[in-house]
């Protein structure tokens, strides 16, 4: 079994979730593998597309697997939201610990036909695949001056059914749903559907679930979904929000130019949402 199916595994066993973070620098890196550390906590480093081409593949898991080894902390590196074969291809070459394959803005059988593919080849090389079917709204961004409510449209919750057969045909190991959660943070508190996201967990006992858009769902929703099977949760927008906002503020304040002198106090602030995450997600000591 590899480290990563090991780790989620664990983490179902005990009922809590590994924080997946989205890494785009070395600045992103220290914060979040220091806030690890510092919590003796695994993680799950990831980047999407704009992020994994602007680090690069190989780099990106050379790096980690530096801090994994520096930090002694277990360390998965996740492609988030692969956007086809060929990345997640790329992402298993340049030796990614887990692949998630969105297939979720094409027609239902091209959306299976695609993610089976990717399973196929992943599992040859011992990785865990996360799938979806349901576009999860919204976007990695600043959306605080937005409500929740107009892109939570019940109608396109995920079909628990639908879910299913999709999980039996693809055989993929990790299901993201879409219960009411959104990517970016709004103006107000997103709420999921906890009563549906049993009924997801009860259809599909064997598949692990993944939250995404962790930055701004109600605590107390996602405590009650890691209770209900959710083992990963997803976290972007806040880091990035954290590290602008703080940055910016710096900027307005020094004459410094020196890069290792102007972000220390943007590092810190990614840290900071990265402990509480982690201790929302119980998964402090589990290192």
């Amino acid at each position: 079994m590899s480290k990563a199916f090991e780790l989620l595994k664990k983490a179902g066993e005990q009922k809590y979730a590994i924080g997946a973070f989205n890494v785009a620098g070395t600045e992103t890196f220290k914060a979040i593998t220091q806030a690890a550390s510092k919590l003796k906590s695994p993680i799950i480093l990831e980047a999407s597309d704009g992020e994994v081409n602007y680090i690069g593949y190989r780099q990106l898991v050379s790096l980690a697997r530096i801090y994994e080894k520096d930090l002694n902390i277990p360390i998965i590196v996740n492609l988030d939201h692969g956007k086809d074969f060929d990345a997640c291809k790329k992402a298993i070459e340049a030796g990614f610990d887990y692949i998630h394959i969105d297939a979720s803005r094409l027609g239902y059988e091209d959306a299976v036909a695609v993610t089976k593919e990717v399973v196929k080849l992943a599992h040859k090389h011992g990785l865990p695949v996360e799938g979806e079917i349901d576009h999860i709204q919204g976007s990695s961004e600043d959306h605080r001056k937005e409500m929740a409510e107009v892109l939570q449209d019940p109608k396109m919750y995920t079909d628990p059914q639908k879910a299913k057969d999709f999980i039996l045909r693809t055989k993929i190991d990790v299901f993201a749903s879409f219960v009411g959660n959104l990517h970016g943070e709004f103006a107000n508190k997103e709420r999921i559907n906890v009563e549906l996201l049993q009924k997801i967990k009860s259809m599909l006992p064997d598949t692990y679930l993944s939250l995404h858009g962790g930055s701004g769902i109600d605590d107390n929703d996602v405590k009650q979904a890691i209770q209900n099977g959710i083992i990963k949760v997803n976290v972007n927008s806040e880091i990035r929000i954290a590290f602008k906002l703080t940055l910016q503020e710096t900027l307005n304040n020094t004459d410094d130019v020196a890069i290792y002198k102007i972000t220390p106090a943007a590092i810190q602030a990614v840290q900071k949402v990265v402990e509480y995450k982690i201790k929302l997600f119980g998964s402090e000591n589990r290192a």
